[in-house]
């Protein structure tokens, strides 16, 4: 089962990612953009899914990327159509990808 903390989105968007990522694959752990880092540091999850906001602002996701090499970050919105992405030991490099609910998979996977 693969550990994943979605970080900053609201109910709706929260379902969909249930939805994209079930259980018994999947154990999300929802929270607040303001939680995310201590969230990260206790749970120690596979991934990361960080709602970058209308912005794009992946500032937060390459300061945890950075921290947790061995985690997956992905940064997205529901705005956008892209997602970046920051893969396990990926050495701080990031790629951008198309969002869809099969790329997420594939990511969060790793």
């Amino acid at each position: 089962m693969l550990r994943v903390v979605v970080g900053g989105f609201g109910e709706v968007a929260i379902r969909g990612i249930r939805a994209i990522l079930p259980p018994p694959e999947f154990a999300l752990t929802d929270c607040t953009i303001d939680a995310v880092v201590n969230v990260v540091a206790a749970i120690q999850p596979d991934a990361l899914v960080l709602n970058s906001g209308k912005d794009s602002d992946c500032t937060l996701a390459a300061s945890v990327a950075r921290a947790h090499p061995g985690m997956t970050v992905v940064a997205c919105s529901a705005e956008g159509t892209a997602m970046s992405v920051y893969p396990r030991s990926g050495g701080g490099w990031v790629t951008s990808r198309s969002l869809s609910a099969a790329a997420l998979i594939e990511c969060v996977r790793g």
